[in-house]
């Protein structure tokens, strides 16, 4: 019986480990995000005839996502041109360097949503932090796991008795 119940833990004890864990966030592609749409920046810089500048990157990180004008390649500042006789809707030129650009195809819109922005409904929208209610549903799932255990210990040792 002492077996069961200790392979019962070593079974569970992953699941209640990995909801802690937390991991980082791949890429399939280079992209930068321009008013609120994810354009999938071309491997090799390529010559083209810029115009006005049309923003920057806000943002950068190769690990995590972020609002506004984001980019998972390029460096905070990096500066955004319209490309002449080309729609914004539709690409986009990024500054690698001084006069070096890259062209960036428009591929979705960005659906990102900050932990900190109310969505309808949620418990930040109540003023809850959803941090703390975790922490109140675990330790109680916790706590019940522990009791059960205890319990069924109990119940093992008296019967052996």
């Amino acid at each position: 019986m002492r077996r069961i119940l200790l392979t019962l833990c070593c079974l569970l004890f992953p699941f209640c480990y990995s909801a802690t864990t937390a991991s980082a966030t791949s890429w399939a592609y280079p992209f930068v995000v321009y008013d609120g749409f994810i354009y999938v920046v071309e491997e090799a810089a390529v010559e083209v005839q810029v115009g006005e500048k049309i923003g920057e990157v806000t943002a950068y990180s190769d690990m995590q996502q972020y609002e506004g004008n984001f980019s998972n390649v390029f460096e905070k500042g990096t500066a955004y041109y319209k490309i002449n006789g080309q729609p914004t809707t539709q690409v986009i030129a990024v500054e690698e360097r001084e006069g070096v650009f890259r062209k960036a195809e428009r591929e979705a819109a960005y659906t990102y949503v900050s932990e900190g922005q109310a969505v309808s409904g949620s418990s930040l929208e109540k003023g809850e932090t959803v941090e703390r209610n975790d922490l109140i549903l675990g330790t109680f799932l916790f706590v019940c796991f522990l009791s059960l255990v205890g319990g069924a210990v109990y119940l093992f040792q008296r019967k052996e008795t």
